[in-house]
């Protein structure tokens, strides 16, 4: 469906900060924070923001983008592509299709396999808590070193150990993964999620056990728990930054199986 440069006027504006990722082909995807300098209907002049720029040489125009702002509690999301290139930090965004607006109560959620750490506080106060991931927030403008282990990635030497990447089932609001010990609902977790983008970063949450279930069925040892967390205390650029690389994710397995069919014949 298509829409008219009006409406764009609607949800993003010149000198508004938005979040965005741009596909960069076989250089993977870059996600970054950057300004809109000039929008006339559907053209949007982006500027990036501090350090945050993809691979020299790689931002290349007809890139597939998407362009997403936090307005009045929701995230609106728009796709686009890279219609002109001044440098690796100025380019312009042709806004195509419709501006979709995504309710915190909507989050969808995806299966990914990424590293991530969670440390139980359970006894601890909500201050406490708060003064515990504010704390922890300081440390995570750190960026991790990470390096490809098989199809997943591994944190090295993050405060003085190694991370590997695990299974999870994530979204804007939550998530839920395997665990060895039975957790009470209620119990407060300080969780941090390496997000594996072109400039790898953490993502340090204040979350809620929320459920707790026994596995039943399964072929590893010992006894596991099925974790469902609720995310309490994120900040919305954190949780943008997790929702862009979920989209981010959806999208690069879409293509994997598009490219699969092709390869295995017409179907």
């Amino acid at each position: 469906m298509s829409a008219d440069g009006s409406e764009y006027g609607r949800y993003f504006e010149q000198l508004q900060k938005v979040n965005l990722t741009v596909r960069l082909g076989d250089a993977g995807s870059f996600d970054g924070t950057a300004a809109i300098t000039s929008l006339k209907e559907s053209l949007a002049w982006l500027e990036l923001f501090g350090a945050e720029q993809p691979p020299p040489d790689t931002l290349s125009e007809g890139a597939e983008v998407s362009v997403s702002v936090w307005t009045g509690g929701a995230l609106c999301r728009c796709d686009g592509r890279v219609e002109t290139v001044r440098d690796d930090r100025q380019f312009a965004v042709r806004l195509v299709g419709r501006v979709r607006e995504l309710q915190r109560r909507e989050y969808f959620r995806l299966d990914v396999s990424i590293p991530f750490s969670y440390e139980l506080m359970a006894g601890v106060s909500p201050e406490e808590a708060q003064e515990r991931w504010l704390h922890e927030r300081m440390d995570s403008w750190r960026s991790p070193a990470m390096v490809q282990e098989g199809s997943g990635w591994r944190v090295v030497d993050w405060n003085g150990r190694d991370i590997p990447s695990a299974r999870a089932n994530l979204s804007g609001g939550g998530m839920r993964f395997r665990v060895s010990e039975d957790v009470a609902s209620g119990t407060l977790m300080l969780v941090s999620l390496f997000l594996p983008h072109p400039q790898p970063r953490v993502i340090c949450v204040l979350a809620e056990a929320l459920r707790c279930a026994e596995i039943t069925l399964t072929l590893q040892a010992g006894t596991h728990y099925s974790l469902s967390l609720r995310f309490i205390t994120i900040s919305d650029k954190d949780r943008e930054a997790v929702i862009s690389y979920l989209f981010s994710e959806q999208r690069r397995e879409l293509m994997s199986k598009s490219d699969r069919i092709q390869i295995g014949g017409r179907r």
